[in-house]
């Protein structure tokens, strides 16, 4: 029988999905308590994934030579910190629940159709109708569906307090209506096949503005 493994290599991965990956083993790790002894530990691995996380957000749209330059660096030290915590855990379990639980991909069965991968960006953008917002994502080739939340409120913590935006077969001609005057929404969306559902996007952001 097959072991199973998780990848511990990514640098096959674009920026972006290197970002959806930080925000997913992030997510994953922060409360697990399979792995206790954790090689390096979460307190050493969360300050470097969000390190890469800021600096991402900085050049996804552009960036100067030296914005680049450290997110290039950032870059390297995630990837270099996720082949540690990865192989840990290859090591630790040969249980794929578990290792499944960290967050990080598994490597592939040969011939397995995989369940899709993450979008990569998000965006809202203003539309021609009034109280309307617009929501922008990448179309996935292997997903059916996609599903969208939005939030209007934070959390103590300022994390958004999630809501439905309904489901969709495709992505293009997504809005989400009545927005309000003035309001901070925030978007995210995940795709769907019949194989299971993709990690979240990145969080897009914009505060509306509702022209009479």
């Amino acid at each position: 029988m097959r072991r199973p493994k998780l990848i511990t290599n990514y640098a096959h991965l674009t920026d972006g999905e290197l970002a959806v990956l930080a925000t997913r083993t992030l997510d994953a790790l922060s409360t697990n308590t399979n792995f206790p002894d954790l090689d390096p530990p979460f307190a050493e691995y969360e300050p470097v994934a969000r390190d890469y996380l800021e600096k991402h957000a900085v050049t996804a749209a552009g960036g100067s030579l030296r914005e680049t330059k450290e997110k290039d660096e950032a870059r390297a030290a995630l990837m270099t910190m996720m082949r540690r915590v990865a192989t840990y855990i290859n090591n630790s379990t040969d249980l794929a629940s578990v290792q499944l639980s960290s967050g990080f991909y598994p490597v592939a069965r040969p011939g397995r159709i995989d369940v899709p991968r993450a979008c990569e960006w998000t965006r809202i953008r203003a539309s021609r109708r009034p109280g309307e917002i617009l929501l922008d994502f990448p179309a996935i080739r292997e997903a059916y569906e996609y599903e969208k939340q939005i939030a209007d409120t934070v959390d103590e913590n300022g994390q958004p307090v999630w809501l439905s935006a309904g489901n969709n077969s495709s992505s293009r001609g997504n809005f989400y209506a009545p927005v309000q005057d003035g309001v901070m929404y925030y978007f995210r969306v995940r795709a769907r096949n019949k194989n299971g559902v993709s990690a979240w996007s990145p969080v897009s952001s914009m505060r509306a503005t509702v022209q009479e």
